[in-house]
Parts: C-alpha cells; sequence; structure tokens
C-alpha cells in the first residue's frame, strides 16, 4: 500500500497476498486508520470498483520500523461496536445518515458507519460508552479537525430555551428524531448546489430579480 504513495490504488488480491489470512488484512487495515492513514474503497469512492482501494494519504510507516504515536487508541472491540451501533439507532449522530444511504448533496457517495470519539483520543478522550458515538466516515472525518471540546448539557440547555415556542418545538422533534429534518428552502439550496457552475449563477440571479422586485413593491 505504501509503495503506491498518495492516491495510489491497490486491489484486494493484492492485499491478500501481502496478508494472506482474511481476517488479519481487515485487521490490519482497520489499525493503521488511527495511525493517521486514509484509505478509500468503492463504499466511500463511487470511482472505485468493489475489489479496489485508493491511498488518499499516508500515516505512521510502521513497515518502515516507525514507532506508532503514543495517542493511537486501542481498538473499540466488536462487542461494544454492535452495543453502540445498537443504541444510536444505526445512524450518524452528526447529520443522521443511515448505513448506505446515498448523501443528499453528493450522487453517488453512500454512508459508511464507524464509530467516533466526541472528545478524540489525542486530548484526551476514552473508549468509554459515553464518549463513542455512531458517525458516517465524512462526519468523522470533519470532527478530527475540530480543536474544542463539545459543549456541557447545561450550555446545550441554556441555548435551546432561548428560542420561540416554534423553535423549541421544532428542536424538540429534531432530538426525538435524532436528526434535523431540513426545511423546504434548505432542500432547494441543496438541490442548487448540485447544479453545474453556470446553472448556479444562472438561478442565483434570477433569483435575485425576483428579490428585488419583492423589496420594490413593499
Amino acid at each position: 500500500m505504501a509503495s503506491r504513495g498518495v492516491n495510489g490504488k491497490f486491489s484486494k488480491l493484492e492485499l491478500f497476498e501481502a496478508v494472506p489470512d482474511v481476517a488479519q488484512a481487515d485487521r490490519r487495515m482497520r489499525d493503521l486508520r488511527p495511525m493517521g492513514w486514509k484509505i478509500d474503497n468503492y463504499k466511500v469512492n463511487p470511482n472505485l470498483k468493489p475489489d479496489e482501494y485508493l491511498v488518499r494519504e499516508l500515516g505512521t510507516r510502521v513497515d518502515l520500523g516507525e514507532a506508532a504515536p503514543k495517542n493511537v487508541r486501542k481498538n473499540i472491540t466488536g462487542p461494544k461496536r454492535r452495543r453502540i451501533l445498537e443504541r444510536d439507532g444505526h445512524m450518524c449522530q452528526v447529520c443522521g445518515i443511515r448505513a448506505t444511504q446515498e448523501f443528499p448533496d453528493a450522487p453517488g457517495r453512500t454512508a459508511v458507519l464507524t464509530i467516533g470519539h466526541i472528545i478524540p483520543v489525542n486530548r484526551g478522550g476514552q473508549n468509554v460508552d459515553d464518549n463513542l458515538r455512531v458517525e458516517c466516515q465524512r462526519c468523522g472525518d470533519e470532527s478530527r479537525d475540530i480543536t474544542v471540546d463539545p459543549p456541557t448539557g447545561q450550555q446545550v440547555l441554556a441555548h435551546a430555551v432561548r428560542g420561540n415556542l416554534k423553535d423549541k418545538r421544532m428542536l424538540y422533534g429534531w432530538m426525538q428524531a435524532g436528526r434535523r429534518t431540513p426545511s423546504d428552502i434548505e432542500k432547494v439550496f441543496q438541490e442548487w448546489s448540485r447544479l453545474p457552475h453556470a446553472e448556479r449563477l444562472d438561478v442565483m440571479t434570477k433569483l435575485a430579480e425576483q428579490v428585488i422586485k419583492g423589496l420594490e413593491s413593499e
């Protein structure tokens, strides 16, 4: 894998030739992720075939004798992984998407669920249930870039009670469902964001004309 470099592809057959035992090959792939390796498969990258992998980023070169970072977390056990998935309803706790669902703004790209840390390991987060949550691969990648710890329950409640009754009812509904339901306007924006650049500009210009006319008539 490392010999292919960034953006290098390798096949499942090549992986099994390097690591003959199937279970061992899969485990070693998982072990590389917390050491900075980013490897796509066809589930997250529609440009790949089912038996292909793509190296997006090289991590610690354990194959060259580099020591694993001290903050590398221990693998989450199978039973704990299943328990967290069951607890979180088998859906991403950030965006609400379920496994194999297609991202609304990324046609052809489907969600793969994993177990992420609310407080990252490199900031003292542990593998305890309260610090674990189900994430899709996209939200997991984004959460790694967050450099501040999550708010407390008291802080969230203080923000939640500031809104009017309509906002509170909407927020409560989202909490019950475990995901935010986009409004009709947000759905239109998602559709607009999927247009080619020239069409986006055309739609935006024509909408601007409608807004200006509306302001003039007020």
